[in-house]
């Protein structure tokens, strides 16, 4: 166990350099850094990488060691404020969430200056972008899981395009991989990540515009792309509607989260696609056709005519992914257009005459077979037994 034991030491020398910092930025009456080393050593977790000025903070919830399986949540871009408003709170929701697990936040790689800066130029298997994928594969590996624990990664947002490239080019190996507002990551089909579909699970909340960009590849949530789309909005439940509100307690979005990190894949609810998403995936998948070839080449190839091809292949891709939600928007509200107006010439009935119709119907059903449930009215015609008074006896038979 000497993984661990190494863990531990780091985790113990990590700590006391914050509570270091946390005394100078103390002396220095500054206030941001004050309130992110203070967040650290509150949150309880066992802080496993420290570079502030880097950015790159990983923490640890729950006893590694002892857990029977592993979360690993790769958040997008930030910094200390992101740290203590998302990043720590997701991953202690995700902890409380998800019986017998531990999970570790890990944020280790450089921020772009710009995401979308970065996607123009083709930031897609880059330098940067491949050593932040080798930085996790080395993250994970330091961990030293045993063989019976599993681990699954849970990306969010930017975090999902460098656990893409960890996957495709570093020979990440995980249980289950969980993305969450996904831009892409950096493939076109889940087989260049080298996950089984069964294994592999996406969220993508309504008006999440960031995961609509189609900047990094094609869209993972895209019924096209291979997976299971996971549901993010049940009734009852805390609603989830903006890019950062995939881990709200009590929400759908975490719970199926969970149940995927916990191995209870038959209590994922899965999202039934509509019939404009399936058409609006397929176009942008048939559009980023031409592009397959060239997106192979540049994975592995950086002589001359690279940033042309880059560049091609990304005006493509962003172009694929814009004409696909067009044509998702187009059906979706041609489909509300013309429900209303089968409602408004009386094709369809209303939706509240018909849940009437139906429990009238359903009432008059139990009581052809002599049964009311208890509050329902009698339907007309109806006349079930009385069962408060018991039956008259029955006649004495006449003397002979």
């Amino acid at each position: 166990m000497r993984g661990k034991e190494l863990l531990a030491r780091r985790a113990a020398s990590n700590l006391a350099a914050v509570k270091m910092d946390l005394a100078s930025a103390t002396a220095d009456d500054d206030v941001a850094r004050v309130a992110v080393l203070e967040t650290l050593i509150s949150s309880g977790g066992d802080i496993l990488l420290y570079r502030p000025q880097l950015q790159h903070y990983a923490v640890v919830f729950g006893d590694i060691e002892a857990a029977q399986h592993v979360a690993i949540i790769v958040p997008g871009v930030g910094d200390g404020s992101n740290l203590c408003d998302d990043w720590i709170p997701d991953a202690m929701n995700l902890f409380d969430a998800s019986p017998a697990t531990a999970v570790v936040l890990w944020k280790g790689y450089d921020n772009p200056v710009d995401v979308l800066a970065a996607a123009a130029g083709s930031i897609e298997c880059n330098e940067d972008l491949v050593t932040a994928g080798r930085d996790l594969t080395s993250f994970v590996e330091s961990l030293d899981l045993d063989p019976e624990q599993s681990l699954t990664i849970v990306a969010h947002s930017f975090g999902s395009i460098v656990t893409g490239a960890a996957l495709a080019d570093c020979g990440l190996e995980v249980t289950d991989v969980v993305v969450a507002g996904s831009p892409g990551m950096t493939v076109d089909e889940l087989r260049d990540l080298h996950l089984q579909q069964s294994h592999f699970f996406t969220e993508q909340a309504p008006g999440d515009a960031i995961a609509e960009l189609g900047a990094f590849g094609a869209e993972p949530s895209s019924p096209t792309f291979g997976g299971t789309r996971m549901a993010t909005n049940a009734e009852e439940h805390p609603h989830v509607s903006s890019h950062s509100s995939y881990f709200e307690p009590e929400s759908e979005a975490l719970e199926n989260i969970a149940d995927v990190v916990t191995g209870d894949y038959d209590r994922v609810v899965p999202e039934r696609p509509s019939f404009p998403e399936i058409a609006g995936g397929l176009v942008s998948w048939f559009l980023r056709l031409p592009t397959v070839p060239g997106r192979k080449t540049r994975r592995r190839y950086r002589g001359p005519g690279f940033r042309i091809l880059s560049n091609v292949c990304r005006l493509i891709d962003v172009g694929a992914a814009e004409t696909g939600n067009l044509v998702y928007e187009v059906l979706d509200e041609s489909e509300r257009a013309l429900l209303w107006f089968a409602h408004q010439v009386g094709a369809l009935p209303d939706i509240g005459e018909a849940v009437v119709a139906g429990e009238a119907a359903a009432t008059t059903a139990a009581a052809a077979e002599g049964f009311v449930p208890s509050g329902s009215p009698s339907p007309p015609g109806a006349h079930p037994p009385d069962r408060g008074e018991p039956s008259p006896p029955a006649a004495p038979p006449s003397p002979s």
